[in-house]
């Protein structure tokens, strides 16, 4: 025949609990805790960093496509290679949508013509990367000589 303990759930779990097994238990129980929460936290953390990191890039990478067509555009029009007054359009007057290289990337090229005589001429370079863009605007007199 089977004894039956007569001791109730809280005297037996304060007769573990104040003897080395009960420490051990609620020690290893803490310590568990504490692991996962780390993992977690951890895991939290790297994604949100990986995030940022990929904006980031899409930001640098749309900044340098744009400063580096705009700087092509501002030595050809210093060089008298490039007339910036025939090219005022309100169309594009160059564009590319497929970059090697570059997620979903595209860079236009605008001349905006002066609103008055004696105004300038507005150059202007819009790059799209992923979901950032860049716009890198150069001001020039008929002549091609820059202002800015």
């Amino acid at each position: 025949m089977k004894r039956v303990n007569k001791a109730t759930l809280r005297s037996r779990c304060t007769s573990i609990l104040q003897s080395n097994e009960g420490s051990s238990l609620v020690l290893v129980s803490i310590i568990a805790i504490i692991i996962i929460a780390s993992v977690v936290i951890l895991r939290v953390t790297t994604n949100s960093l990986w995030a940022s990191a990929d904006k980031q890039l899409n930001q640098d990478q749309a900044y340098e496509l744009a400063t580096s067509l705009g700087e092509t555009f501002d030595t050809l029009i210093s060089n008298n290679d490039f007339n910036i007054s025939s090219y005022a359009t309100d169309a594009p007057i160059f564009s590319e949508t497929n970059i090697s290289g570059l997620s979903d990337a595209s860079v236009f090229v605008y001349v905006d013509a002066p609103s008055d005589p004696d105004g300038y001429y507005v150059l202007r370079v819009v790059s799209h990367v992923a979901n950032a863009s860049y716009t890198y605007t150069a001001n020039y007199t008929a002549m091609g000589k820059r202002l800015n």
